[in-house]
Order: structure tokens, then C-alpha cells, then sequence
């Protein structure tokens, strides 16, 4: 008798790309919001002239959120509460955490914008995968990327960045824009978490690669060394932001700490 096999949402983009912000979207939103305020957190925004925007002066998408580091799964929740409403986020997730209730699929389905990552590794979700992310960036949404991997670093050290920002990026030639976190590696009420807004990066210039000459085939060795170059590049550009946000997030001495306990809640 074989094991029942947990329910997980197919691959690919739900929903519709759209820079709009749903109803869905925006009641989860202030959720987010409401539930900041009964922590008591105190959410700091830097650098927000970084982000792209207009001649007019008003934010536009098309671009790629690279959140560092990731600690718990409230970082997501961060840039939505501080960064515009419009454009909106649109976000990877977890097939199987977002399928395992109806209300959760109901939810998912209703958000939209959510690209799932299935358990199993299947080379042909790749393709997919980047499918989804070009139709929403081409819709001036803002794809956000949690792009660490691997073992868990030290509070202020930046874990190893995987290749999948980087194909994204050359193949959609969207810009990078790190939002670099501090204060997320340790959760308590009234923590204070930063969040850093970096200048956006150019994909091609961080790659070694001519800003107009013809992108390397996708798939062949000189796209994967292209790839390879901008990982370290980014890697290399945002470690000591992450050293800085992580310092700048450190309470005073004598600090009391209530409610520790949602750092393994939320871990």
C-alpha cells in the first residue's frame, strides 16, 4: 500500500500577470499591516528613491525585488508593507504549503500572482518557470526573489545565492533591485526591522556582457559562465549592505526582549 501523495498546485503563473493590485490583494495587505502594529514591530524604509519610477515621478514595475537575507517566513511581508501598493509583487512559493487546505487554495487562487515551486525537481519546470516571470515583468509587475540558498550563515553574513536570479534576469533583462533586510534573524514584539533599498542593478553589466551586443544562447556554456559572474557579482555587491542592516537593527544594550518565542514561530 503506497503513501497518499500531499496535494500541491500545478506550475506556472496563477492568475493573470498584472501590475494591479487585486481586492485580495490589497485586504492582505493591510493584514500584514494590522498584525506589524499588534507585534509592535518597528519597520524602518531606506533608500526608497532607488526604486524605478517614471518621468512622472510614480513607481513602475519591470523589474526584480532580491530580498537578502532571508531568515523567517515574514520576510516576504516586509516590502509589502513598506514598498507601494501599485505595482504589485509577484512571488514564488511553496506548491505544496499553499495547497494543503482549501482555504489556502482559495486564498492562492484569488492573490494571484504566485508562481508555485513543486517538491519534486523536474527540469521541465524550468522553462515554465521562467515563462511565468517574463509575462510578469512584461506586465510591469515586480517579481520578488528570495535568491539565497543552501545552509543557514551567521546573523549578518549573506548565504550562497543560487543561479536562478541570474537566468532570470539575462533572459528578461529586467534590473535588479536588492532589498536588502536587518533585524529578521531574531524575532521579538517591538523588533526593529530595516528595510534597504538598494540602486537598481543592470543584469547585462554585472554578467561581463555588452549592454547592446546579442545575449548568450540560452542553455550553452557562455550563458551559464554569463550567469555565473553576475551571482558573484550581486553576491559581491550586497554582502556588506547586509553586515551594515544587520548591525544597524541590533537593540541597545539593556533591551528587554518579550516574546522570543516568534522567532521559532515564524522561522
Amino acid at each position: 500500500m503506497t503513501g497518499r501523495t500531499e496535494p500541491e498546485l500545478p506550475p506556472g503563473l496563477l492568475g493573470g500577470a498584472s501590475s494591479r493590485p487585486g481586492i485580495t490583494y490589497r485586504l492582505l495587505r493591510r493584514m500584514w499591516r494590522f498584525a506589524a502594529w499588534v507585534l509592535r514591530a518597528e519597520l524602518i524604509l531606506e533608500g526608497a528613491e532607488h526604486l524605478p519610477r517614471d518621468s512622472r515621478g510614480r513607481p513602475i514595475g519591470g523589474w526584480i525585488a532580491a530580498v537578502v537575507p532571508h531568515r523567517t517566513w515574514i520576510d516576504p511581508f516586509v516590502p509589502w508593507i513598506l514598498l507601494p501598493e501599485r505595482p504589485r509583487f509577484a512571488f514564488f512559493g511553496d506548491a505544496r504549503a499553499m495547497a494543503r487546505s482549501s482555504l489556502r487554495r482559495f486564498v492562492v487562487r484569488r492573490l494571484g500572482g504566485v508562481i508555485p515551486i513543486p517538491a519534486a525537481r523536474d527540469p521541465r519546470t524550468v522553462a515554465i518557470h521562467l515563462e511565468a516571470t517574463t509575462a510578469v515583468l512584461r506586465a510591469g509587475a515586480v517579481l520578488m526573489l528570495m535568491p539565497e540558498t543552501g545552509l543557514a550563515s551567521s546573523p549578518g553574513e549573506l548565504r550562497r545565492i543560487g543561479g536562478g536570479l541570474s537566468y532570470i534576469a539575462l533572459r528578461s533583462r529586467a534590473p535588479i533591485v536588492p532589498l536588502v533586510l536587518g533585524g529578521n534573524d531574531e524575532l521579538y514584539l517591538g523588533r526593529r526591522i530595516m528595510l534597504r533599498v538598494l540602486p537598481p542593478l543592470d543584469a547585462l553589466d554585472l554578467a561581463g556582457l555588452p549592454p547592446d551586443g546579442p545575449l548568450p544562447e540560452s542553455g550553452s556554456s557562455a550563458e551559464r559562465r554569463a550567469a555565473r559572474r553576475l551571482t558573484a557579482a550581486f553576491a559581491e555587491g550586497v554582502a556588506a549592505e547586509v553586515r551594515d542592516a544587520h548591525a544597524r537593527s541590533i537593540p541597545p544594550p539593556g533591551i528587554g526582549k518579550r516574546g522570543r518565542f516568534l522567532t521559532n514561530l515564524f522561522r
